[in-house]
């Protein structure tokens, strides 16, 4: 299974989703890096031994989508001869930068279960 891109989920939440995803950001270590109307983007680890896990929320109109990925910096990158790539999903499986993803994957599926929806298998 490849897990090159990022995992994604959507859904609808109530008017408290900006305050539980706060709330989960404090609690977990993930800090705000980019910000918009509609958007922002977290993130945890500066990518020196581990590669920085990631999370976009986006409120679409109709809904939340949540986007989970393990960021490859552009210096692990070339170290691994670029065969690693960008970015990289946090689903189970595959053996590249299990240990990031792991970690990201628990930390997205305590978010989850903040919000009621399902965890990431």
């Amino acid at each position: 299974m490849p897990v090159r891109g990022r995992t994604v989920r959507e859904f609808t939440a109530g008017a408290d989703f900006w305050n539980i995803l706060d709330g989960w950001a404090q609690q977990t270590g993930y800090r705000l890096i980019a910000f918009d109307q509609s958007s922002r983007l977290y993130q945890r680890g500066v990518g020196f031994l581990v590669a920085p896990q990631r999370l976009q929320a986006t409120y679409t109109g109709a809904g939340y989508r949540l986007e989970a990925f393990v960021w490859v910096p552009l210096f692990t990158r070339v170290f691994t001869l670029m065969l690693m790539p960008e970015e990289l999903r946090i689903d189970p499986g595959g053996f590249t930068g299990t240990l990031p993803r792991s970690t990201a994957r628990g930390h997205v599926n305590l978010l989850l279960q903040a919000l009621g929806q399902p965890p990431i298998a």
